[in-house]
C-alpha cells in the first residue's frame, strides 16, 4: 500500500488547548493511555492526536484528528491537567513531584506535520 492510497483522518479542531486536554484526559481513562503530538505548521503551534471512533455506523471505525492551537511549543515534555481546586493545565518536565488528582499526558514532538493530515 502506497501513501497515496491512505485517506486523510477527519480533521475535528478544538476550541482550547484545556478542552483537548480535558477530552484526552477523559478519553484516557476509559480507552488507553492517550499522548499528545506537536508539531509547527505554517507558524502555527498544532497539539494533537490521531484517534478512531470505533463502531462508526457500518465502517470499522471513523478515523479522527483530534487538534487545537496552541500559543507556543511545549515548554516541558507533559501537560498537567487538574480539575481540583480549579481546572488548570501546565507543561512541565518530569512527574517526580506529581500532586494527587492531577493526570499527565507525554508530548511527542514531530519534526514535521504528518503526511497523511489534511490541514
Amino acid at each position: 500500500m502506497s501513501k497515496d492510497n491512505i485517506r486523510p483522518p477527519v480533521n475535528m479542531k478544538i476550541a482550547s488547548m484545556t478542552d483537548l486536554t480535558r477530552m484526552l484526559v477523559s478519553w484516557s481513562q476509559r480507552e488507553r493511555p492517550a499522548s499528545m503530538l506537536y508539531f509547527e505548521h505554517e507558524g502555527k503551534h498544532i497539539y494533537g492526536t490521531l484517534i478512531s471512533n470505533h463502531g462508526y455506523y457500518e465502517m470499522y471505525g471513523l478515523p479522527l484528528w483530534v487538534h487545537a492551537e496552541g500559543d507556543g511549543p511545549p515548554k516541558g515534555n507533559y501537560i498537567s491537567y487538574k480539575n481540583r481546586p480549579k481546572e488548570a493545565i501546565d507543561f512541565v518536565d518530569s512527574l517526580a513531584d506529581s500532586e494527587p488528582m492531577t493526570m499527565f499526558l507525554p508530548i511527542i514532538r514531530l519534526a514535521k506535520k504528518l503526511e497523511i493530515l489534511d490541514m
